[in-house]
């Protein structure tokens, strides 16, 4: 018959030993107070996080492409216009919508009665940019 140990000490019947420095928890009552972190809300709060960063990151792609595609649907608009001069970079010129199609000219909308459809300039990397018209 084995002798009852008080509550205070922790003893392990089956590997015949004292194994408080093993528990999770504390042993005695002047023992620490062990707080579990709850893992579970950080996970929540951190994907909640994560997954706003990430959709505005997502929105400012989107807004890069759009801008993107317009860029290159106006180069290509211009690059299939009438013209029989070699642009200059870095020089303006204005695009109009003719009876055969677009058509690129130095001439400014004021001097002419066409319809206008945008002020354009050649970059250095042989890409049409569209200048704002105030």
């Amino acid at each position: 018959m084995s002798t009852k140990k008080p509550d205070a000490v922790v003893w392990d019947e089956e590997t015949s030993q004292y194994n408080a420095k093993l528990l999770p928890y504390a042993a005695s009552l002047s023992g620490p107070v062990i707080d579990i972190p709850n893992v579970d809300a950080f996970k929540l709060q951190g994907v909640q996080k994560a997954s706003k960063h990430l959709q505005a990151e997502l929105q400012e792609i989107q807004d890069q492409i759009k801008a993107f595609v317009a860029s290159a649907q106006e180069t290509e608009r211009v690059y299939r216009a009438h013209y029989k001069f070699e642009p200059i970079i870095g020089e303006n010129y204005f695009l109009y919508e003719g009876k055969s199609g677009d058509f690129l000219s130095i001439i400014p909308p004021e001097q002419w009665r066409q319809k206008f459809i945008g002020q354009f300039r050649l970059t250095s990397e042989f890409r049409w940019e569209k200048i704002p018209t105030t």
